[in-house]
């Protein structure tokens, strides 16, 4: 994930738990709510590395999912 992503007050993002809106940001804290309505407060720093894992787990799953398709990826002998 770029180095100059930011959260934004009211708009949605993901972790573990599901999509979450954020309340309030100050500097490096930050207030996030569930659609349940459970709200904690949390670094800036752990909500982004939780996005990147999240999405560099996805890109993972992807490749993997490509390679067992039919037509993926040849190995160095020219097998699938």
């Amino acid at each position: 994930m770029a180095e100059d992503f930011k959260f934004e007050v009211g708009a949605t993002y993901e972790n573990m738990k599901g999509p979450y809106e954020v309340i309030s940001i100050r500097r490096n804290e930050m207030v996030i709510r569930w659609e349940n309505g459970n709200e904690i407060e949390t670094t800036v720093d752990l909500q982004k590395r939780i996005i990147e894992r999240m999405a560099f787990e996805e890109e993972s799953k992807q490749r993997d999912a490509q390679k067992k398709a039919p037509g993926g990826k040849v190995n160095k002998r020219g097998q699938k």
